[in-house]
């Protein structure tokens, strides 16, 4: 992972380490605000993934880690309300991101990407329940 964050420049690089947070951003302020659970799973997300992820991908996200949640209190205060124009803004800077990972080794480029894109998904869904995927009115009452 270092020899590969070596072919950015300071900018990319930052940018790049900056990714879980500005994902984590966009994926919870649908709703125009960004809430204490959802800044919590991000924070939690970024330590476990210290270690859960591919194990090409682990340093990344040590070095990510390590920034975290100054980078999430930073950008929470940067793109506050979450209105339309900001996250468009949070989506311009996710745009760069994916322009960045061209510039990395195909397979590391590739794991990061699909590591990214489940860490969006994942803190999207920070307040589905699992009864939320029943669909209760087809249960009958037993009498």
């Amino acid at each position: 992972m270092e020899n590969e964050l070596k072919k950015l420049s300071a900018y990319e690089k930052e940018l790049l380490l900056k990714a879980p947070v500005l994902l984590s951003i966009l994926a919870s302020s649908t709703d125009h605000k960004v809430d204490r659970k959802e800044k919590k799973e991000a924070i939690e997300l970024s330590h476990l993934r210290t270690f859960t992820s591919p194990p090409m991908l682990q340093d990344f996200y040590k070095e990510v880690e390590l920034g975290f949640k100054t980078n999430l209190e930073e950008l929470l205060l940067k793109y506050e309300p979450f209105d339309e124009a900001k996250q468009g803004l949070i989506k311009l800077e996710i745009k760069n991101i994916y322009t960045i990972l061209q510039k990395l080794d195909h397979d590391f480029a590739n794991d990061l990407k699909m590591s990214l894109e489940s860490y969006g998904k994942h803190v999207a869904n920070v307040h589905v329940k699992f009864t939320d995927f029943f669909d209760f009115n087809n249960f009958t009452t037993f009498n």
